[in-house]
């Protein structure tokens, strides 16, 4: 699999990447080709998609960020391309552990993610979602988990894990379950437009 990590729609007919990408198809050293969508811009891969040259896209889409659902998966499902999903806990802002007095050590860059008073937005957020869905704070990764498998544009998801624990959980939810689908309706209601990256 060849990964291009930074993609912009305005490429699709510029250049001799797309002979490459076919050329290293014919000689069998590479089976598929994907790009990593630059962050928040989910649109900006549907006419690469639409070429019919690329396997997969990587994409952030999580509770918050549903707005790969708008256009990007449709045009997934149409073509037939896989989703790889990135940041489906939100940087750890959806596994219910992040509160308004949550501290990182040093260099952490969630630091500056989650500065100034987003730690606040957050933690008020899942604490709403936590009362619709009528869970506990604990069960928030899987259940953010589980959204992102629920829909069917999505192939695979690449959560984020620092601890044994988090790996032997967020593991477990490989078992190929998604949310009830009451849940992910009652979940659209969740969706939050903004950027912490900036």
């Amino acid at each position: 699999m060849q990964q291009f990590h930074v993609w912009s729609d305005e490429w699709v007919n510029q250049g001799d990447w797309r002979e490459t990408i076919q050329k290293l198809k014919q000689q069998g050293k590479i089976k598929y080709f994907g790009v990593s969508i630059n962050d928040f811009q989910p649109a900006n891969a549907i006419k690469l998609i639409e070429t019919g040259l690329v396997d997969t896209v990587q994409v952030i889409y999580n509770i918050f960020e549903q707005s790969p659902e708008d256009r990007l998966f449709p045009a997934c499902q149409r073509y037939q391309v896989g989703v790889i999903v990135r940041v489906a806990l939100d940087e750890g802002g959806l596994t219910g552990k992040i509160t308004p007095n949550t501290t990182f050590e040093g260099s952490d860059f969630r630091n500056s993610y989650f500065r100034d008073n987003r730690k606040q937005q957050v933690y008020e957020r899942v604490q709403n979602i936590v009362s619709d869905l009528k869970i506990t704070a604990d069960q928030m990764a899987e259940t953010a988990l589980r959204y992102v498998l629920s829909h069917p544009a999505v192939s695979v998801v690449i959560p984020g894990m620092r601890s044994v624990r988090n790996v032997e959980r967020n593991c477990q939810v490989g078992d190929g379950r998604g949310l009830p689908g009451e849940q992910v309706e009652k979940l659209k209601a969740h969706r939050w437009v903004r950027n912490f990256y900036e």
